[in-house]
């Protein structure tokens, strides 16, 4: 956080410093928050995903169709993996102690990963008036986003546990286990605005595409924090490594409400 005001105090000293000399420069801000309930087949298992973020930004009007600028973004998350199974099977004996049979079952592990990241990127924006105060605006951007303060989440299932009789609790939290983060994102935003005052605007901004490279990576030894035997332990590892996406984000950052203030 103090990142972020340190930020946007510089935006808005930057702003108000412009407007004495009739600057070009504008600042402006944009966020998104929604959360949804997960289905899951684990009675302990992810009961929601959510995402909120804010995007502070400057930029400078180069013409009077075209504008560029910096932005910078903090966000939080967590988000539903698929999920994997696990089968054990434990023989049945008879009477004298002979194999007869194999009793197997199978625990189905939710899986999540939640961090909180910082982005700096560039953008640029091209207008085009709809009316008097109305108009679209197209935005190209491309961010840099990392966080270390990730982890990734297995859920231990219902049938894992065996009540005991000097267990305090039988149904403990995920396992966590620490990650660190990073995206390359590259895409378009498209947003409604509207002109409410002489230096305020309004914006309802969705992403129209994007391509993100996602990369999640731990330097955490798995044999020592997973209190489970193969295979489990290389499934885990499975969910760590190099992604790419492409498409409309908006399933992932949701409708984002904006603000521009040009006092100048």
């Amino acid at each position: 956080m103090k990142r972020f005001y340190f930020i946007y105090l510089l935006c808005l000293v930057t702003t108000l410093a412009s407007a004495q000399t009739e600057s070009q420069f504008w600042v402006g801000v944009d966020g998104s928050y929604w959360q949804n309930s997960v289905k899951s087949g684990n009675d302990f298992g992810i009961e929601k995903e959510f995402y909120s973020s804010i995007r502070p930004m400057i930029g400078l009007k180069v013409s009077d169709k075209w504008d560029v600028g910096i932005m910078t973004s903090i966000n939080s998350y967590e988000e539903a993996y698929n999920s994997f199974s696990y089968t054990v099977g434990n023989p049945i004996f008879d009477g004298d102690g002979n194999v007869i049979g194999t009793n197997t079952r199978t625990d189905i592990y939710d899986v999540s990963v939640d961090n909180n990241l910082f982005g700096v990127g560039l953008f640029a924006r091209r207008h085009i008036p709809l009316g008097k105060k109305t108009s679209i605006n197209l935005s190209p951007y491309a961010i840099r986003e990392s966080g270390d303060s990730g982890s990734l989440n297995i859920f231990y299932p219902f049938g894992f546990f065996d009540p005991c009789v000097n267990c305090l609790s039988i149904t403990p939290g995920p396992l966590q286990i620490p990650i660190e983060e990073e995206n390359w994102r590259f895409g378009v935003d498209a947003a409604f605005a509207y002109q409410a005052g002489e230096w305020i605007k309004l914006e309802i901004r969705a992403n129209l595409l994007e391509l993100r490279r996602q990369n999640l990576s731990s330097a955490e030894d798995f044999a020592s924090i997973l209190p489970f035997p193969d295979p489990i332990s290389s499934v885990a590892q499975s969910y760590l490594g190099s992604y790419t996406d492409f498409g409309s984000a908006i399933r992932r950052q949701g409708i984002r409400f904006g603000l521009v203030l040009s006092p100048f």
